[in-house]
């Protein structure tokens, strides 16, 4: 978790009733405006976004240690 995360959730702890409410009635009229704007898919590409780049993330860091291993690998077969 970073630390907008934290903040975010200690914050959202903090708020009563009425603050959950007004940021669910902005967001509501958020998407509202937004959907007479956009169409369908393009609602979809944003809100499937942080989960296309968290993939991206966990793919590149599995390249990297898949690369890192075989350079270890090459290392430990290398004659002397």
């Amino acid at each position: 978790m970073d630390c907008y995360e934290a903040i975010a959730e200690s914050w959202v702890e903090m708020m009563g009733v009425e603050d959950k409410d007004f940021i669910m009635r902005q967001i509501k009229q958020l998407g509202e405006g937004l959907g007479t704007f956009l169409g369908k898919e393009d609602v979809d590409k944003i809100l499937s976004f942080g989960e296309d780049a968290e993939k991206e993330i966990e793919d590149s860091s599995l390249e990297k240690k898949m690369s890192s291993d075989r350079i270890a690998e090459k290392n430990k077969t290398k004659p002397k």
